[in-house]
């Protein structure tokens, strides 16, 4: 088996684009880079998506045309929060110039672009059926969760109390409702 054919090796390149994701947002000079931002979200995505294809051999489920039917629906609600959730500059570390959005989907979970992530991740290793994928999206959430704590002191930091009011007002951190 080659490296790139290796589910593992793409999960480990996965991981990697996330903990890059966080000298994204850490509010560094380096988090100030719009193409950093771009690469690690290329990273990060192409490579949860390589990992479910089939030429990486791995344990798969099926359920027939539900795999497609289920992921297809879960890649539609990753979609419905995706799209307002663009309107803010999300690709480099937050200033204390930016404009905190509050209304819209911000007004339920205050990091929907990471929860879009994890439903795509999730709608793709259901629709290809990867066990491997479905058993790391509780550790995709887990590097996540990483990822807004430095965020979220970041957003402090820029925003101050602003930030602390929001974060009163919208308990979701990833997920609508619950503040872990």
């Amino acid at each position: 088996m080659s490296v790139f054919t290796d589910p593992f090796f793409w999960a480990f390149v996965g991981m990697f684009g996330l903990l890059m994701g966080i000298a994204l947002v850490s509010g560094i000079k380096l988090g100030r880079n719009a193409v950093l931002g771009f690469i690690t979200i290329l990273i990060c995505d192409l490579s949860r998506i390589i990992l479910v294809l089939p030429f990486c051999p791995q344990p798969r489920f099926e359920i027939g045309i539900w795999n497609w039917i289920v992921g297809g629906i879960i890649l539609a609600a990753a979609v419905i929060f995706c799209v307002p959730a663009l309107s803010i500059n999300w690709r480099t570390a937050p200033d204390n110039k930016m404009v905190l959005k509050t209304d819209g989907i911000y007004s339920v979970v205050r990091n929907p672009i990471y929860l879009t992530d994890l439903l795509f991740s999730l709608g793709f290793a259901i629709m290809f059926g990867s066990v491997i994928s479905v058993v790391l999206i509780p550790v995709w959430r887990a590097a996540y969760l990483a990822i807004v704590l430095v965020e979220e002191t970041s957003l402090e930091r820029a925003l101050g109390q602003r930030y602390l009011d929001y974060k009163q007002q919208v308990k979701g951190r990833i997920i609508p409702g619950l503040p872990i």
